[in-house]
C-alpha cells in the first residue's frame, strides 16, 4: 500500500474512532481518555487464524487507546496481509476499552503453476517459492518468487533465463503462473591458469566455487559466481603475503555443443603475483578508553610473520568487539596500509575516533505471530536504558535458540532517534511449538505369554497459547503396564526466570519378584523362584527453579518434592517377597517421599543440540520422610557433558559438513542410613535406552546402588536442524555399592556398545533410531550379545 492511501485510511480509521466515542458523548464525550485497552478483538478473518495476531497485538493491553492504535495498523499493514484496517472502540464490562479491528484480507492463493520449464522438474521449484495454496497472495513474495526461480536456474547454468508472472484473480482467489524461458545452460569443460609460478593450478581451483563439469559437478556457470572466485584466489595469495597479486584478465572461450544442446565454456585466468611481504605491526592512533596494550593484545599476527590478509581483519574485529563488549558502537576505525617495497614489509596505522557509549533506545520483536513479545524480549538480558553489550546480546541469542520456539533469531542493530542511542530489531521465524512423541519402551516381563514392550505417546506444547508456559500429557499401554501422566511448566515467575514444574501420574502394572521358598528340608531359597504381583502407583511432582545467566554460562538452582502412593496386589498367604518395600505395602497404600536439589551450569552454545561447550550437574536427594516409608537412603547423580567441534567444512550457502566430538559421563550413587536399606524395586538398573544402550534384554534385572554410565559419540548433522547421523560407544558398569565400584570391578561388570543412529533434531519428533551391538570382555576376549539390535530411543536434552 503506497504512502497516500494508507494515509488515507489513517485518517478514516481515526475518524471512526471517534465516531465510535460520539456514541458515548451523552454520558462523556471523552470517556475513552486515559483508559487502559483490555482487549483486542478482529472482525473479517478467513484464511488468518486469530492466534496468528495475538503476538503482535498482546502487548499493547494496558495501554491507551492513543498510545497503541496507530503502532498496531502500522504492524498489521506491515504484514502484507490486508487490504483494509478499520479499527472501532467500545466500552468492555469494567473500566476499560475494547478495540475491534475489521479487515479486508488480501486474496488467497488458489493454484501455483509453471510454464516453459523443460530442463528444472515443477518439484525444485515449488521447494525454490515461499508462497504456497492457501496463503494470502502478496505482490512481494510473489517477486521473490520470481527471483527465486531466476536464481535457481542460474545455479544450474541457465545464465539467460527470464521469469515473469501473471496472475487470475477470480472470486474465490488468484491463481499464479511462472513463465519461464530456459534459454542453453553454460556448463564449464576447462579452468587454466596463466603467471602462476608460486602456487600450481590444482591448489587454486581448490579456491574456486566454480567446478569443471564431471561425475561429481555439474559444471554450472554463473557470472557472479566467477566474480566471487576472483575474490578468492586474490584473499588467497593475500593470506600468504602476495598483497600485489592481481587478475589481469578473465578469458571465457565458448564452444555450442549441439548433440547435447549446452554452451560448453573454456576459462582461463590470467595471474600477477608480485612479491611477498612480511607483517611489521600496528600503530594505533585517537585509542584513550583501552590501552595501546590492551589494543595490541587482540592483534594475532606478530612482527616479522608473513603477512595474512585474514588473521588482520580477524585482529581488527577483536579490536573492535573490544569497544562494543563495552557499548562503543559508534566508534569509527580507519585503518591505513603502509607498505615498504624495498624491504617488503607492511605495517598497519589504525586511526580510531572514540565516541560516547550506546544505550538501548528500544527492543522490537518481529515475525512473531503467536508468541508474546514479552516472552522474547524476557530472555535479552538488555533493555531500554541499558549501556549496550554484544556479549549480553549474543546470550540473549543463545536464551532464545534454547526456548526452541524460533527457527531463526537474527538481530538488526538500528540508529536510535538521537546520537548513540540504537535498538535493537529482533527478526524471529517461529517453529511448531507442538510436539508429538511416541514409541516403544520396554517392560522387562518375564511371562512368555506377555509382550516385553509398551506403547509410548507423548503430546507437549511448550508454548502454550505464545505465554512460554508447557502442557504435556503422556500415556503408556501394555498388556503389562499401563499409565496416564499430566505436566505443567511456568517458565517465568515474578518476573523472574522462575521455572515451577508440576506433574501428575496414575500407572498399573503386572510384575515379577523375588520370593522367600521353603524347601522340603526346610532350607530358605531366595534366588530361583518368582512370584507375580500388580503395582499401583499415584505420584505428584513439584519442583521449583531458579535461572542465572551470565556471559559464560547459566547457573540453574532448582529443589523439588515428590510424592508417591504405593499398593501391592499379590496373595500374601501363599508368597512372601524377597523386596522388603513390596512385602510392607501389600495390599495397602504406602508412602515413598523425597526431596532433591539440583545445581547446573551450561557453557554449551546450544543445549538440544550442542557444536561446542560443556555442561556439568550435581543432584542430591533424600528418600525417606516419614517413620511409615520403608527406604532411608541418599541419592547423589553426578553428570558431566562435553562437546568439540572436529572440523565444519562449508559446502554450500546452506549447509556445512561438520563433525562434532561429544562425551557424556554419569555417576550415580545410593547411600542408606544405617539401619535401612535399598529396596530392590528402587535400586539402579540398566534399561538398554538412555545407558548401556542396546542392552533391552537385561532391563530391570541388573541392579545395584552405584553406577557410572560413560557414552563418546561422533555427530554429523545430516540437514541441519531436522536430522543427524552419529556414531556412539557406550560403557556402564553398575556395582551393589560404592565400595566395590572403585575397589572391585572387573572387565566382566561392564557393558559395552556401539554402533550408528539417526537423531530427530526436530523439538515436535525427539526420536533416536540406534543400531546396537553389545558385548562384554571375558576370560575368553570379547563375547558378543546381540549385533545390529534395534532400539527405540529419545532425545534428552540436560538441564
Amino acid at each position: 500500500m503506497n504512502f497516500f492511501r494508507k494515509l488515507s485510511v489513517l485518517a478514516f480509521a481515526l475518524m471512526l474512532i471517534f465516531s465510535s466515542f460520539s456514541l458515548y458523548a451523552e454520558e462523556d464525550e471523552d470517556w475513552y481518555m486515559d483508559k487502559p485497552v483490555t482487549q483486542v478483538n478482529f472482525e473479517g478473518l478467513k484464511t488468518i487464524k486469530r492466534a496468528e495476531l495475538s503476538g503482535l497485538t498482546s502487548s499493547y493491553i494496558g495501554k491507551t487507546v492513543e498510545e497503541c492504535v496507530y503502532d498496531i495498523i502500522d504492524r498489521l499493514y506491515a504484514l502484507e496481509l490486508f487490504d483494509d484496517i478499520i479499527p472501532v472502540a467500545s466500552h468492555d464490562k469494567g473500566d476499560g476499552v475494547v478495540l475491534t479491528f475489521t479487515v479486508v484480507e488480501k486474496p488467497q492463493v488458489l493454484s501455483v503453476n509453471f510454464k516453459g520449464n523443460h530442463q528444472v522438474r515443477n518439484a525444485p521449484l515449488r521447494e525454490a517459492i515461499s508462497i504456497k495454496p492457501n496463503e494470502i497472495f502478496t505482490e512481494s513474495k510473489a517477486s521473490a518468487d520470481e527471483r527465486a526461480i531466476r536464481s535457481l536456474y542460474l545455479e544450474k547454468g541457465f545464465s539467460n533465463v527470464k521469469v515473469s508472472y501473471t496472475t487470475e484473480v477470480t472470486d474465490e482467489g488468484v491463481n499464479i503462473v511462472y513463465n519461464i524461458r530456459e534459454g542453453r545452460s553454460s556448463v564449464i569443460t576447462q579452468i587454466n591458469f596463466e603467471g602462476n609460478k608460486i602456487f600450481n593450478t590444482k591448489l587454486l581451483r581448490k579456491q574456486m566455487k566454480l567446478k569443471e563439469v564431471g561425475l561429481i559437478h555439474d559444471g554450472a556457470f554463473q557470472e557472479s559466481i566467477l566474480e566471487n572466485d576472483r575474490q578468492a584466489i586474490l584473499k588467497y595469495y593475500a593470506d600468504h603475503g602476495y598483497i600485489d597479486a592481481q587478475i589481469l584478465n578473465v578469458d571465457r572461450d565458448i564452444v555450442e555443443n549441439e548433440k547435447l544442446n549446452r554452451s560448453e565454456m573454456h576459462i582461463t585466468i590470467y595471474i600477477s603475483e608480485g612479491a611477498q611481504y612480511k607483517f611489521d605491526g600496528i600503530i594505533f592512533n585517537g585509542n584513550s578508553i583501552f590501552t595501546t596494550q590492551q589494543l595490541e593484545e587482540k592483534v594475532t599476527l606478530k612482527v616479522g610473520d608473513i603477512y595474512n590478509q585474514t588473521k588482520f581483519s580477524e585482529s581488527l574485529m577483536g579490536i573492535t568487539d573490544l569497544y562494543y563488549e563495552n557499548g562503543y558502537t559508534s566508534n569509527g576505525f580507519v585503518p591505513s596500509v603502509n607498505k615498504d617495497s624495498n624491504n617488503r614489509t607492511i605495517s598497519i596505522t589504525l586511526n580510531i575516533v572514540e565516541r560516547d557509549r550506546s544505550h538501548v533506545e528500544s527492543v522490537v520483536v518481529r515475525g512473531n505471530t503467536r508468541t508474546k513479545e514479552y516472552v522474547v524480549t524476557r530472555e535479552l538480558p538488555l533493555e531500554s536504558g541499558d549501556v549496550f553489550s554484544k556479549t549480553k546480546l549474543t546470550t540473549g541469542l543463545r536464551n532464545l535458540y534454547n526456548l526452541q520456539y524460533f527457527s531463526s533469531v537474527a538481530p538488526d542493530i538500528q540508529a536510535g532517534s538521537e546520537p548513540n542511542l540504537i535498538n535493537i530489531v529482533l527478526n524471529v521465524e517461529e517453529q511448531m511449538t507442538n510436539s508429538v512423541e511416541f514409541g516403544l519402551t520396554f517392560s522387562g516381563v518375564t511371562d512368555p505369554t506377555e509382550l516385553p514392550f509398551a506403547l509410548f505417546a507423548k503430546w507437549s506444547n511448550s508454548n502454550l497459547a505464545g505465554t512460554g508456559r508447557t502442557l504435556s500429557a503422556s500415556t503408556t499401554i501394555s498388556s503389562a503396564e499401563q499409565s496416564i501422566a499430566l505436566g505443567f511448566t511456568e517458565n517465568w515467575l515474578f518476573g523472574l526466570p522462575i521455572e515451577l514444574n508440576e506433574s501428575l501420574s496414575f500407572s498399573h502394572s503386572k510384575a515379577t519378584a523375588l520370593r522367600l521358598k521353603v524347601l522340603p528340608d526346610g532350607t530358605i531359597n531366595t534366588e530361583d523362584y518368582y512370584m507375580q504381583y500388580e503395582a499401583w502407583t499415584t505420584s505428584l511432582n513439584s519442583s521449583v527453579g531458579r535461572r542465572f545467566t551470565y556471559d559464560w554460562a547459566t547457573l540453574t538452582l532448582s529443589a523439588g518434592i515428590t510424592n508417591v502412593l504405593k499398593d501391592y496386589v499379590y496373595d500374601e498367604a501363599l508368597f512372601t517377597p524377597l523386596d522388603s518395600q513390596i512385602c510392607e505395602y501389600a495390599n495397602k497404600l504406602g508412602l515413598i517421599n523425597s526431596l532433591w536439589a539440583k545445581a547446573s551450569l551450561d557453557g554449551r552454545d546450544i543445549n538440544y543440540d550442542p557444536n561446542k561447550g560443556w555442561f556439568v550437574s550435581e543432584q542430591v536427594a533424600w528418600f525417606g520422610l516419614t517413620p511409615w516409608e520403608t527406604d532411608f537412603y541418599a541419592r547423589f547423580d553426578t553428570h558431566l557433558e562435553g562437546y568439540v567441534t572436529l572440523f565444519n567444512i562449508q559446502m554450500s550457502e546452506k549447509y556445512a559438513f561438520k563433525m562434532i566430538f561429544a562425551a557424556l559421563s554419569t555417576f550415580t550413587v545410593q547411600l542408606p542410613a544405617p539401619g535401612s536399606g535399598v529396596s530392590d524395586s528402587n535400586k539402579l538398573y540398566i534399561d538398554g535406552m538412555f545407558n548401556a544402550r542396546g542392552w533391552t534384554n537385561v532391563y530391570n534385572t541388573v541392579k545395584g546402588r552405584a553406577m557410572w554410565s560413560n557414552s563418546l559419540e561422533l555427530r554429523v548433522p545430516a540437514v541441519p536442524g531436522i536430522l543427524a547421523v552419529d556414531g556412539f560407544f557406550d560403557a556402564c558398569v553398575i556395582k551393589d555399592s560404592a565400595e566395590n565400584m572403585f575397589g572391585n570391578v572387573t572387565w566382566d561388570d561392564v557393558y559395552f556398545s556401539f554402533g550408528p543412529d539417526v537423531r530427530v533434531l526436530m523439538p515436535q519428533f525427539p526420536m533416536r533410531f540406534m543400531f546396537c551391538n553389545t558385548f562384554k570382555i571375558g576370560n575368553q576376549g570379547v563375547e558378543w550379545h546381540d549385533t545390529m539390535k534395534f532400539v527405540l530411543s529419545f532425545n534428552l536434552v540436560s538441564k
